[in-house]
């Protein structure tokens, strides 16, 4: 045990960074959805909230893939097992909130 325990679960920590990521932007877009009557205004907040969640997204992945081979071997076989559903999850909660991004433009 030479090295950090907090390798060995930074991956998911990642992970977790993002979904409450996801959350705080869908609950930002249905909040503009509700209060915003300018469109023009709930376009340009709406494409930064979803450049932001993409960087934040970019960051949880590269974290999950730099991270997973500098822990301990049994978890390293974990994330590698895991590596394609993790990338899933966090681009189907990327997608959610394009989703729903537009439709909180259109409504």
């Amino acid at each position: 045990m030479g090295h950090l325990l907090i390798i060995d679960m930074l991956p998911t920590y990642g992970l977790l960074f993002y979904v409450l990521v996801s959350v705080c932007v869908l609950v930002l877009l249905h909040g503009l959805r509700k209060t915003s009557p300018d469109q023009r205004r709930l376009r340009s907040v709406t494409a930064a909230t979803l450049v932001v969640s993409w960087v934040c997204a970019l960051f949880a992945a590269l974290v999950y893939v730099m991270a997973a081979p500098a822990s301990q071997p049994d978890m390293t076989d974990f994330y590698v097992m895991y590596r394609p559903a993790s990338l899933g999850v966090l681009l189907v909660l990327f997608l959610a909130q394009v989703g729903y991004g537009i439709r909180a433009i259109r409504r």
